[in-house]
């Protein structure tokens, strides 16, 4: 990692991380990954996932800032074009404000198509969480899924909850080379959590509750509240914020709350997808 910019400027250009998009979910079972798949809804090949693009965006801001912002920065990370396979990219940030620190961030691939937009920085006071608005939910087992149509789901709605553990020497590393992600920050004796992993689990939680076909990550806010460390049980738990329909697409938002040992906050996550895709026409 270059070293950590400390003496920000307003409209400052960040450095420009190069990089070559990989599609990881090309087994996964949504099929929106798949050539196959991804044509059926109109795209001219297979989807790389929200989380690797969302991953993309955050190199700019912890170079700049650093691992006080993977402590209690924010990000906002909006997906707007498709990134294919291969795919050369490139990601660029701005200085936006001050006080507090906002940069500007965006995903941007060989032809200057726009193909994803973000923020991040670092608030005054991060906002507080208490885990009891985010009480447990077991997991509704397997053919007990919600089905995946807006008119099943409810705002307000909870969700079961999702508990997994932070293994930094095995699924995260492998998570690391699925995001393409060489940053040193992640490996090594003082490692941290890599910030995308979070929000993999936000997917992870919508496909434990909702009978899922093909759908897309589109957005995700994040407010981090502390570090995840190695070994630790996480929780994540939540609701349904909203719901909505949007050029015949079917959208669902997560309310999402994630809590480490003896419920110390870790971060809130707002997580948003299209859970029914509208066909393409014939």
């Amino acid at each position: 990692m270059r070293e950590q910019i400390t003496d920000l400027e307003l409209g400052r250009e960040l450095f420009v991380h190069e990089i070559i998009a990989k599609n990881y979910g090309a087994d996964h079972a949504n099929r929106i990954h798949s050539d196959k798949g991804a044509a059926k809804y109109g795209f001219s090949s297979a989807l790389v996932p929200g989380v690797g693009l969302y991953a993309y965006l955050t190199r700019p801001a912890v170079e700049a800032l650093g691992r006080r912002w993977l402590e209690c920065g924010v990000m906002n990370a909006k997906f707007i074009h498709p990134v294919s396979d291969r795919e050369k990219m490139r990601v660029q940030g701005r200085v936006m404000t001050i006080d507090p620190v906002e940069l500007r961030l965006e995903l941007i691939n060989s032809s200057d198509q726009l193909c994803a937009v973000g923020s991040a920085g670092l608030p005054i006071v991060p906002p507080e969480l208490d885990p009891r608005d985010y009480p447990f939910r077991p997991l509704p087992v397997s053919d007990q899924l919600l089905p995946a149509t807006i008119a099943a789901l409810s705002a307000g709605d909870a969700i079961g909850s999702l508990e997994f553990t932070v293994d930094f020497a095995g699924e995260i590393t492998r998570f690391l080379d699925n995001v393409v992600e060489a940053m040193p920050i992640y490996r090594g004796a003082d490692a941290v959590c890599h910030p995308a992993y979070l929000v993999a689990q936000a997917n992870e939680i919508l496909m434990r509750n909702v009978a899922l076909g093909p759908w897309i990550h589109t957005a995700t806010e994040t407010q981090h509240l502390s570090l995840a460390q190695n070994g630790e049980r996480l929780s994540l738990r939540g609701r349904i914020s909203e719901t909505y329909e949007r050029r015949g697409h079917e959208f669902v938002v997560l309310d999402l709350g994630m809590f480490g040992d003896r419920g110390r906050p870790v971060a809130r996550l707002r997580h948003t997808a299209i859970i029914k895709l509208r066909e393409a026409d014939a």
